[in-house]
C-alpha cells in the first residue's frame, strides 16, 4: 500500500526546528512529508537550511513572492 504523502509550506522557517517537529509527527503517523517551498530572510538561516535540507525552492522575502 502507497503511503499518503503530506505537503506543506515552510515559513518563517528559522533554522528549522519546527518543521523537523511536522515531519517527525506526521511520520510517526505513517504519513510521507515533502516540504515543496521554503522561506526564509535570514542569511545564516538560509545557509543552514541548505545545509540541513534537500529540496531546491528556498525563497528569501515572503512578501517578494
Amino acid at each position: 500500500m502507497k503511503k499518503k504523502i503530506v505537503k506543506f509550506i515552510d515559513l518563517f522557517a528559522g533554522l528549522g526546528g519546527i518543521r523537523l517537529g511536522f515531519e517527525n509527527a506526521f511520520q510517526g503517523l505513517g504519513f510521507d512529508t515533502e516540504c515543496v517551498m521554503t522561506s526564509e530572510i535570514k542569511p545564516y538561516a538560509l545557509e543552514t537550511l541548505k545545509h540541513n535540507f534537500a529540496h531546491d525552492y528556498f525563497v528569501g522575502d515572503i512578501f517578494e513572492v
